[in-house]
């Protein structure tokens, strides 16, 4: 093999990963992100086993599929629903209004209606309560921070990745250069009969 073809090669790889694998290998956890989220119908209550401490939030799925069914509602929450959110013990959480962030994925859409802060492992009951059509909310731990570490640290690492891609196929196409022009000979050969 000529010196220089095995550094190409290298190079093209690293390319090609930090270009296409990378990205989709950071990408593919965000689609997925909703796999642990725990939805249910209200008026009503859910149990849910919270295997990490951070924050949860209370969603209001206003477009979604549950269950099989269907659900279209207004993306604004009835007035006068009673939120209750406590451990297994019997202690209530502090229940955080925020309403800023929504999300929309597929045909589904959704917004946040609070947050609590879990501390430790535990199992919640969410309970919501109140003069409402059944529509359907979800519970589950905020993946914002998750979601730009993700981001960023994907296209940091694609960007070294290609960038160190394309400086190693440069070098070793320099190579391939040098090693041929030493392979050609120096001065005019004569051929054969030639005086």
């Amino acid at each position: 093999m000529k010196k220089g073809l095995k550094t190409l090669i290298v190079g093209i790889l690293l390319f090609a990963v930090g270009t296409f694998v990378v990205p989709i290998a950071f990408i593919l956890p965000i689609i997925l992100d909703g796999a642990d989220e725990r939805q249910f119908i209200i008026p009503g209550t859910t149990e849910v086993e919270i295997s990490e401490p951070g924050r949860y939030y209370l969603w209001n799925d206003f477009q979604t599929v549950y269950s099989g069914k269907s659900y279209s509602r207004s993306n604004s929450i009835p007035d006068g629903l009673e939120i209750t959110i406590t451990k297994q013990d019997g202690e209530g959480l502090a229940f955080s209004s925020d309403t800023s962030i929504s999300s929309s994925s597929g045909s589904s859409s959704k917004n946040s209606i609070g947050y609590v802060e879990v501390s430790s492992p535990c199992k919640l009951t969410v309970s919501v309560l109140g003069n409402s059509d059944k529509r359907v909310f979800s519970f589950s731990q905020s993946g914002l921070m998750k979601m730009f570490g993700l981001i960023f640290g994907g296209f940091g690492l694609s960007m070294l990745l290609a960038i160190s891609g394309a400086g190693i196929s440069i070098w070793g196409i320099v190579k391939l250069v040098k090693n041929d022009k030493k392979s050609e000979p120096d001065g005019v050969v004569n051929e054969p009969g030639a005086p």
